[in-house]
Protein backbone atom coordinates (compact mmCIF):
# COMPACT_ATOMS: atom_id res chain seq x y z
CA UNK A 1 0.00 0.00 0.00
CA UNK A 2 3.34 2.37 1.08
CA UNK A 3 4.40 2.69 -2.34
CA UNK A 4 0.64 3.34 -3.99
CA UNK A 5 0.28 6.38 -1.60
CA UNK A 6 1.26 9.32 -4.00
CA UNK A 7 -1.06 7.79 -6.91
CA UNK A 8 -4.05 7.37 -4.10
CA UNK A 9 -3.33 10.92 -3.06
CA UNK A 10 -3.40 12.26 -6.52
CA UNK A 11 -6.38 10.27 -7.08
CA UNK A 12 -8.45 11.55 -3.71
CA UNK A 13 -7.04 15.23 -5.00
CA UNK A 14 -8.82 14.79 -8.74
CA UNK A 15 -12.15 13.49 -6.68
CA UNK A 16 -11.85 16.64 -4.51
CA UNK A 17 -11.45 18.93 -7.49
CA UNK A 18 -14.33 17.05 -9.32
CA UNK A 19 -16.57 17.75 -5.91
CA UNK A 20 -15.45 21.51 -5.43
CA UNK A 21 -16.32 22.39 -9.12
CA UNK A 22 -20.13 21.15 -7.75
CA UNK A 23 -20.09 24.19 -5.72
CA UNK A 24 -18.73 26.61 -7.98
CA UNK A 25 -21.16 29.54 -8.40
CA UNK A 26 -20.60 30.17 -12.32
CA UNK A 27 -19.20 32.16 -14.68
CA UNK A 28 -16.57 31.94 -17.28
CA UNK A 29 -14.30 34.70 -19.34
CA UNK A 30 -16.60 34.65 -21.62
CA UNK A 31 -20.01 34.33 -20.14
CA UNK A 32 -20.06 35.93 -17.17
CA UNK A 33 -23.38 35.18 -16.09
CA UNK A 34 -23.09 31.26 -16.47
CA UNK A 35 -23.98 28.64 -13.94
CA UNK A 36 -21.92 26.19 -12.44
CA UNK A 37 -17.99 25.08 -13.30
CA UNK A 38 -17.91 24.77 -17.14
CA UNK A 39 -15.21 22.27 -17.67
CA UNK A 40 -14.35 23.26 -20.90
CA UNK A 41 -14.28 26.84 -20.67
CA UNK A 42 -13.21 27.50 -16.63
CA UNK A 43 -9.61 26.67 -15.50
CA UNK A 44 -8.62 24.98 -12.41
CA UNK A 45 -7.50 27.68 -10.40
CA UNK A 46 -11.23 29.34 -10.58
CA UNK A 47 -12.10 26.94 -8.20
CA UNK A 48 -10.13 28.14 -5.43
CA UNK A 49 -10.39 31.71 -6.14
CA UNK A 50 -12.63 33.79 -3.23
CA UNK A 51 -15.21 34.99 -5.95
CA UNK A 52 -16.07 33.22 -9.13
CA UNK A 53 -16.72 34.89 -12.46
CA UNK A 54 -20.02 35.78 -11.88
CA UNK A 55 -19.08 37.97 -8.97
CA UNK A 56 -20.40 35.60 -6.03
CA UNK A 57 -18.44 34.27 -3.06
CA UNK A 58 -16.98 31.00 -4.62
CA UNK A 59 -17.51 28.14 -1.44
CA UNK A 60 -15.99 25.63 -3.99
CA UNK A 61 -12.46 27.37 -2.65
CA UNK A 62 -12.92 25.20 0.75
CA UNK A 63 -12.49 21.84 -1.18
CA UNK A 64 -10.56 22.76 -3.78
CA UNK A 65 -7.55 24.31 -1.73
CA UNK A 66 -6.96 21.03 0.44
CA UNK A 67 -7.30 19.31 -2.85
CA UNK A 68 -4.36 21.74 -4.22
CA UNK A 69 -2.35 20.85 -1.15
CA UNK A 70 -3.53 16.77 -1.76
CA UNK A 71 -2.09 17.17 -5.01
CA UNK A 72 1.14 18.84 -4.98
CA UNK A 73 2.19 16.70 -1.44
CA UNK A 74 1.40 13.30 -3.69
CA UNK A 75 3.41 14.84 -6.66
CA UNK A 76 5.98 16.10 -4.31
CA UNK A 77 6.69 12.64 -3.37
CA UNK A 78 6.52 11.16 -7.05
CA UNK A 79 9.56 13.86 -8.11
CA UNK A 80 12.09 12.74 -4.69
CA UNK A 81 11.39 9.53 -5.96
CA UNK A 82 12.20 9.72 -9.65
CA UNK A 83 15.13 11.97 -8.00
CA UNK A 84 16.30 8.27 -6.55
CA UNK A 85 16.49 6.42 -9.16
CA UNK A 86 18.62 8.97 -11.47
CA UNK A 87 21.71 7.92 -13.06
CA UNK A 88 23.59 10.72 -11.54
CA UNK A 89 23.92 12.55 -8.40
CA UNK A 90 23.78 15.95 -10.58
CA UNK A 91 20.23 14.45 -12.15
CA UNK A 92 18.58 13.25 -8.59
CA UNK A 93 19.82 16.59 -6.68
CA UNK A 94 18.92 18.49 -9.61
CA UNK A 95 15.42 16.61 -10.02
CA UNK A 96 14.48 17.14 -6.33
CA UNK A 97 15.49 20.38 -5.43
CA UNK A 98 13.12 21.55 -9.01
CA UNK A 99 10.60 18.93 -8.41
CA UNK A 100 9.79 19.45 -5.10
CA UNK A 101 10.35 23.46 -5.93
CA UNK A 102 7.37 23.33 -8.43
CA UNK A 103 4.86 21.36 -5.97
CA UNK A 104 5.69 23.98 -3.56
CA UNK A 105 4.91 26.93 -6.36
CA UNK A 106 2.17 25.47 -7.54
CA UNK A 107 0.66 25.22 -4.25
CA UNK A 108 0.76 28.92 -3.56
CA UNK A 109 -0.51 29.42 -6.52
CA UNK A 110 -4.10 29.65 -4.27
CA UNK A 111 -2.61 33.10 -2.63
CA UNK A 112 -3.31 36.35 -4.17
CA UNK A 113 -0.44 35.82 -5.94
CA UNK A 114 -1.39 33.67 -8.33
CA UNK A 115 0.30 34.62 -11.41
CA UNK A 116 3.99 34.92 -10.13
CA UNK A 117 3.66 31.99 -7.99
CA UNK A 118 2.76 29.72 -11.46
CA UNK A 119 5.24 31.50 -12.75
CA UNK A 120 8.09 30.51 -10.15
CA UNK A 121 6.37 26.95 -10.72
CA UNK A 122 6.85 26.60 -14.62
CA UNK A 123 10.36 27.76 -13.83
CA UNK A 124 10.78 24.71 -11.21
CA UNK A 125 8.76 22.52 -13.63
CA UNK A 126 10.98 22.99 -17.01
CA UNK A 127 14.41 22.66 -15.11
CA UNK A 128 12.85 19.24 -13.39
CA UNK A 129 11.15 17.80 -16.30
CA UNK A 130 14.70 18.41 -18.78
CA UNK A 131 16.80 16.91 -16.36
CA UNK A 132 14.55 14.08 -16.26
CA UNK A 133 14.58 14.26 -20.42
CA UNK A 134 18.71 14.51 -20.55
CA UNK A 135 18.98 11.34 -18.28
CA UNK A 136 16.15 9.12 -20.39
CA UNK A 137 18.05 10.43 -23.57
CA UNK A 138 21.28 8.85 -21.46
CA UNK A 139 19.97 5.84 -21.08
CA UNK A 140 18.01 5.19 -24.54
CA UNK A 141 14.45 5.08 -22.95
CA UNK A 142 12.72 7.11 -25.92
CA UNK A 143 9.58 5.89 -25.18
CA UNK A 144 9.48 7.80 -21.79
CA UNK A 145 11.99 10.60 -23.66
CA UNK A 146 9.03 11.05 -26.14
CA UNK A 147 6.41 11.16 -23.95
CA UNK A 148 8.23 13.25 -21.97
CA UNK A 149 8.36 16.25 -24.74
CA UNK A 150 4.75 16.15 -24.57
CA UNK A 151 4.29 16.58 -21.40
CA UNK A 152 6.50 19.31 -21.41
CA UNK A 153 5.07 20.97 -24.02
CA UNK A 154 1.52 21.07 -23.02
CA UNK A 155 2.41 23.50 -19.96
CA UNK A 156 4.47 25.75 -21.90
CA UNK A 157 1.80 26.16 -24.73
CA UNK A 158 -0.49 26.77 -21.71
CA UNK A 159 1.82 29.61 -20.52
CA UNK A 160 1.95 31.23 -23.97
CA UNK A 161 -1.45 31.34 -24.29
CA UNK A 162 -2.20 32.79 -21.10
CA UNK A 163 0.12 35.73 -21.10
CA UNK A 164 -0.08 35.80 -24.86
CA UNK A 165 -3.42 36.16 -24.69
CA UNK A 166 -3.88 33.62 -27.25
CA UNK A 167 -6.54 31.13 -28.02
CA UNK A 168 -7.74 32.21 -24.68
CA UNK A 169 -10.85 29.93 -25.15
CA UNK A 170 -9.14 26.95 -25.47
CA UNK A 171 -6.57 27.42 -22.54
CA UNK A 172 -9.23 25.28 -19.77
CA UNK A 173 -8.73 22.53 -22.14
CA UNK A 174 -5.07 22.61 -22.74
CA UNK A 175 -4.36 23.30 -19.08
CA UNK A 176 -6.11 20.11 -18.48
CA UNK A 177 -4.95 18.02 -21.24
CA UNK A 178 -1.37 19.32 -19.73
CA UNK A 179 -2.39 18.38 -16.00
CA UNK A 180 -3.48 14.81 -16.93
CA UNK A 181 -0.54 14.34 -19.43
CA UNK A 182 1.99 15.29 -17.03
CA UNK A 183 0.42 13.30 -13.90
CA UNK A 184 0.43 10.02 -16.25
CA UNK A 185 4.32 10.21 -17.75
CA UNK A 186 5.42 11.22 -14.03
CA UNK A 187 3.55 8.00 -12.74
CA UNK A 188 5.12 5.89 -15.79
CA UNK A 189 8.09 7.00 -14.18
CA UNK A 190 7.36 6.44 -10.87
CA UNK A 191 6.31 2.80 -11.25
CA UNK A 192 9.54 2.23 -13.75
CA UNK A 193 13.13 0.93 -12.65
CA UNK A 194 14.33 4.13 -14.71
CA UNK A 195 18.01 4.03 -14.01
CA UNK A 196 18.26 1.04 -12.05
CA UNK A 197 21.00 -0.04 -13.50
CA UNK A 198 23.05 3.07 -13.04
CA UNK A 199 21.51 4.27 -9.77
CA UNK A 200 24.02 2.80 -7.89
CA UNK A 201 26.36 5.83 -9.10
CA UNK A 202 24.28 7.96 -6.81
CA UNK A 203 25.48 9.31 -4.25
CA UNK A 204 22.78 9.61 -1.04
Amino acid sequence: MKPHLPLIGVLCSICLFVWAATYYPGGTVDAANSEGYDWARNTISALFQPNALNGAPNPARYIAVPAVLMYCLSLGFVFAHIARKAPSKFHSKTIKIAGIGTMVYAFLAVTPMHDLMVSIALFFFVVAVSTILHGLYAERHWGLFALGLACIALPLGNAVMYYGDLLYGMLPIVQKAGTFACIGWLFALYYTELGARTSARVVA
